[in-house]
């Protein structure tokens, strides 16, 4: 059989050329579609016994795809949201399949057409003004790396970036003169710049005096304890620990799930409080679609409250009528009286 009639050379373009060259998706991204094609060649392998390293281009259909996703929800118990997850990217190799070998599209567009499964809607969590500031409070500067996580949380907070953005930001990329600003790559490596706040720009000025780079890593901004970049769990990690010591000052902490979205989730909503145009909102946080961000608008109670002491309750013509109570509560009141039924019914026929 020639190469291209195996799967796996698809498989491989797939993910070394048309998601980084043409999707332009980031390394992070590109390894979530990888581990979704990875789970579902290990089920084939391991559930319907066909050896990997010679499957067909038309060995997987829908029906296969479909007793996949059952398995990942009843045997591996995933949850909703990842199995639309791992859909999601099998779809989008499926459609390139068909793209490359037109013989395919029947069977792409059979898998195309598997809905996802529905899951309630959450709404997302953000920080009210007196959590954000205990968790920045308890930043203890003198600490072991205190400048650098004072300096991390207020980059986070000033910026709303995503996680990943954090981790990817080089020393290059920022100014920290009077036009202080910083240069953010976010999804599909679209650039935006977020200016920076004097007390940010004062954190990262201190934290660069004794930030301690390895021989390996001198370019990336944030460093872990080792001089090396600092990873999105590292990042977790030094939220979670400000968060839990910020609890015994402000206790509905403890109901709240924080992370590095959480903080991402404050900054929109702080910046749509302070009246800032919803399409504005959606440029700085870096947002390709505005339905994205009308999210924010959907959890902010502030706004929502607004909105409503905008539109007055209608005056009514016509006064409520008063209630009376009918004949037959009357004659209840006379049982729980300790009045005999017969006696009540034999006062009626007199």
């Amino acid at each position: 059989m020639k190469q291209t009639q195996y799967l796996s050379y698809y498989i491989c373009l797939f993910l070394t050329q048309f998601l980084p060259n043409e999707k332009g998706l980031s390394v992070n991204t590109i390894m979530s579609y990888r581990d979704a094609l990875k789970l579902l060649l290990k089920y084939v392998d391991k559930h319907l016994g066909l050896k990997i390293d010679s499957l067909s281009i038309r060995a997987i259909d829908d029906d296969m795809v479909r007793k996949f996703l059952n398995y990942l929800e009843e045997v591996r118990k995933c949850t909703p949201q990842t199995r639309n997850a791992r859909l999601a990217a099998l779809k989008t190799f499926f459609y390139y399949l068909g793209r490359e070998v037109p013989e395919c599209l029947d069977n792409s567009r059979k898998i195309a057409s598997i809905p996802q499964k529905k899951v309630p809607h959450k709404t997302a969590e953000y920080l009210d003004p007196p959590e954000l500031k205990a968790i920045l409070d308890g930043v203890d500067v003198t600490a072991r790396n205190g400048f650098r996580d004072r300096a991390l949380l207020l980059f986070m907070y000033n910026t709303g970036a995503r996680v990943q953005e954090v981790v990817d930001v080089q020393l290059e990329d920022l100014r920290l003169d009077s036009a202080s600003q910083v240069k953010i790559t976010g999804k599909g490596n679209k650039q935006r710049v977020c200016p920076l706040w004097e007390e940010t720009i004062t954190a990262i000025n201190d934290y660069l005096l004794e930030r301690n780079a390895s021989a390996e890593d001198e370019t990336h901004l944030f460093l872990n304890a080792r001089g090396e970049s600092i990873t999105r769990f590292g990042i977790r990690h030094i939220i979670k620990k400000y968060t839990n010591e910020a609890i015994h000052l402000q206790p509905s902490l403890k109901e709240k799930k924080v992370g590095p979205h959480t903080i991402r989730h404050t900054t929109a909503v702080d910046l749509l409080q302070s009246g800032n145009d919803l399409n504005l909102v959606r440029l700085w946080l870096g947002h390709a679609n505005l339905n994205t961000t009308h999210l924010y608008v959907e959890i902010n109670m502030k706004l929502k409250k607004e909105i409503l002491s905008k539109c007055q309750p209608p005056e009514l013509k016509q006064k409520r009528k008063k209630w009376k109570q009918p004949k037959i509560l009357d004659w209840l009141d006379k049982l729980n009286q300790g009045e005999k039924l017969c006696e009540v019914t034999m006062g009626r026929r007199g």
